[in-house]
């Protein structure tokens, strides 16, 4: 068992890593992992129906006692990191309006799973995270098939109801068997608590091949463009996350709420933008997702160590 919980500890920690490195795999050694293809949706409604698991049910006060907070986050999330996502698109990708629509969708949909497990690495406030992750998700099966409707819709088709209706199957319906669980066998969800956080990394991983070794084929056509991909990525995600941090400062947010905030605003579940994409619009248009999740990974991961090391040297500092 001792042997178990440190492969799952491995796992968990180095998540970014080996995303990183079966992404990798993935792209080299497609076939393996084309029967993957079928599952990917299923892969996403586990990992969202565990997370309904482990949603305290104090999240849902949070919101009436810190109402501010919660919304500002949200509103954040859906208008600037959408303005963002949309902006960079349109002056770098118009050329191509599968690439296009699929980097406005990498940033359209609801935050992603990582950001609560980042927040609490970063020494944020792991409830506001989580309280602003449920709403975000459970507001998101209306708002992301809209935005994207509004952004692209007169340049490119895109099947809005079923959008929709996926989303509701994949994202809100989970979440609200994994509350129901939660609240109906609580006795249940502590034993298996443990084992949440390495499901769910599991889960991603399988979702990683699965999208990568789909997209192989259009990847490898496109390799010309994914340096500026990356690099546009890299701004879909850093600009974000900076800009909510600097506004919540400004407005006087405490510290670890700020830090709660900038992971809500910078890291989108680029897993659902993937299967979205696959689904109403094309593989070419999942790229801009498999890449986002590549960095949105690591760069969390990467700050939320600088936070957390910050953090440690100012207590440091006032303790001596």
């Amino acid at each position: 068992m001792k042997g178990i919980a440190i492969f799952a500890g491995v796992v968990t920690r180095f998540l970014p890593v080996w995303i990183l490195a079966f992404a990798i795999i993935a792209y080299f050694f497609p076939t393996p992992f084309v029967s993957l293809n079928n599952w990917t949706g299923f892969m996403l409604a586990l990992i969202l129906f565990l997370m309904g698991l482990t949603i305290p049910p104090s999240s849902f006060t949070y919101v009436l006692k810190q109402p501010k907070l919660v919304f500002f986050g949200v509103i954040f999330k859906w208008t600037v990191t959408v303005a963002i996502s949309v902006g960079l698109g349109f002056y770098f990708l118009s050329d191509s309006m599968d690439l296009l629509t699929g980097f406005i969708l990498s940033g359209s949909v609801p935050s992603a799973t990582a950001a609560s497990l980042y927040t609490f690495i970063a020494n944020g406030t792991v409830l506001l995270s989580v309280t602003m992750s449920v709403v975000d998700t459970l507001i998101s099966p209306m708002i992301t098939p809209l935005l994207l409707e509004l952004a692209v819709g007169h340049l490119i088709p895109i099947e809005f109801l079923p959008m929709i209706i996926r989303m509701l199957l994949i994202v809100a319906l989970p979440i609200a068997v994994g509350l129901f669980v939660q609240a109906k066998v609580s006795q249940w969800v502590e034993k298996v608590r443990p084992s949440i956080r390495f499901l769910s990394s599991v889960a991603l991983i399988l979702i990683v091949l699965s999208v990568v070794s789909g997209s192989q084929q259009h990847l490898k056509e496109n390799i010309g463009v994914l340096p500026l991909l990356a690099f546009l990525t890299v701004l879909q995600i850093l600009i974000p996350m900076f800009a909510a941090y600097g506004m919540a400062k400004g407005m006087k947010i405490h510290e670890q709420d700020a830090r709660a905030i900038l992971y809500e605003a910078g890291l989108c579940n680029t897993a659902l933008a993937a299967i979205l994409a696959i689904e109403n619009i094309s593989y070419l248009a999942a790229v801009p997702a498999v890449i986002n999740t590549v960095l949105n990974l690591s760069l969390g991961a990467l700050i939320a160590a600088i936070l957390a090391k910050r953090e440690w040297r100012n207590s440091e500092a006032v303790d001596s």
